[in-house]
């Protein structure tokens, strides 16, 4: 046997032995980066699930559980719908993923026909169950959200929509209650633009409309309010006039009596030093008959000076004669001249 021929016997063997030892070496460990899970198979039943680190399994009896991904998203290029694909993907990453869902075309409770852009964020939970209840996961939670979109915008007219975005903040609870049962936590559902192709100019017109109507509403409330605080300005102005009105008189009413209680009380002390000065007690003098003469002499003297008053003074003795003509009697009898010279 030549050495031409014994050479290649030998390496060839070592060779294939080599590389049969690298296959068995790569299939026999694995290293699991963080936030990313295997399931492992063992023959074809489910034997374990490996997560962050290194990991030893047994060649061609342990396998990866393989999966694939395929949904469609909208090409910014082409303007169309895009398929993206992941084939025979063994880790299942567990952060928090997002799909760009295509738009959706829905109908309104008005019949109004909108497209709906939406944006899906969900995070796998429970591999195991993720990945033995479901395949292709990111086109069922496209298919489910389409759904769910058709029905709750059903239920919406097309003000409520473009006008309320929040009213569509329950797709995340109708997406969740569904999605667990695949192992998957729905963080949130977001619609980042609605259009309305056709009906983009009427609601235009209408979107202005009920702005003019706001702005006449809103201008009328504050004039209305304005009434209201100028009247209440007013009002309050017209109780604190009469207020101080009524203080004022009150005040006066006080001055005038304390006034008249001060007159009094002066005059008393002035009929108690007059008496005290003509010694009026010891006099038999009534001070309260000097008092009344006095104020009887003082209002004589205000009807003098009265303009249209007359005063005729009469004699003590003709008076009653005087008094007579008067009351209109011309003629009287005249007591005899000795009686009457000796009343006088």
């Amino acid at each position: 046997m030549s050495l031409a021929t014994t050479i290649p016997a030998i390496v060839i063997p070592v060779v294939f032995g080599f590389i049969f030892l690298i296959i068995m070496i790569k299939k026999s460990f694995k290293v699991i980066k963080e936030r990313e899970v295997m399931i492992i198979e063992r023959l074809g039943s489910y034997h374990t699930t490996l997560h962050a680190g290194v990991h030893t399994i047994i060649p061609f009896i342990d396998r990866p559980k393989k999966f694939y991904y395929s949904y469609y998203v909208d090409s910014p290029i082409t303007g169309g719908k895009e398929l993206k694909e992941k084939l025979n993907q063994t880790r299942i990453s567990t952060q928090n993923e997002v799909i760009d869902l295509p738009k959706q075309r829905i109908i309104t409770r008005d019949n109004a026909t909108l497209f709906l852009d939406a944006v899906l964020s969900y995070k796998i939970v429970n591999p195991k169950q993720m990945i033995y209840a479901c395949t292709n996961l990111p086109n069922i939670l496209s298919k489910l959200l389409q759904a769910q979109l058709r029905n709750i915008t059903a239920t919406l007219e097309i003000d409520q929509i473009i006008e309320e975005a929040a009213s569509l903040n329950v797709l995340t609870g109708a997406m969740a209650s569904e999605a667990i049962k695949w192992g998957v936590e729905i963080v949130f559902v977001k619609v980042q633009k609605v259009e309305a192709n056709e009906l983009a100019q009427v609601l235009s017109v209408k979107k202005t409309s009920d702005l003019k109507n706001k702005e006449v509403i809103i201008t009328a409330k504050a004039h209305k309010q304005t009434k209201v605080i100028e009247s209440e300005g007013k009002r309050d102005s017209m109780i604190k006039k009469a207020e101080g009105e009524a203080q004022e008189i009150i005040s006066r009413a006080r001055g005038a009596g304390q006034a008249k209680i001060n007159i009094a009380n002066a005059e008393v002390r002035s009929i108690k030093e007059l008496a005290r000065a003509v010694k009026l007690e010891s006099q038999n003098i009534d001070a309260a008959k000097y008092l009344l003469t006095m104020k009887y002499i003082s209002a004589l003297k205000h009807l003098f000076n009265l303009p249209n008053s007359k005063v005729n003074l009469l004699n003590e003795d003709t008076a009653n004669i005087q008094t007579l003509n008067l009351f209109g009697i011309n003629s009287t009898v005249l007591p005899s001249s000795s009686s009457f010279l000796k009343a006088m």
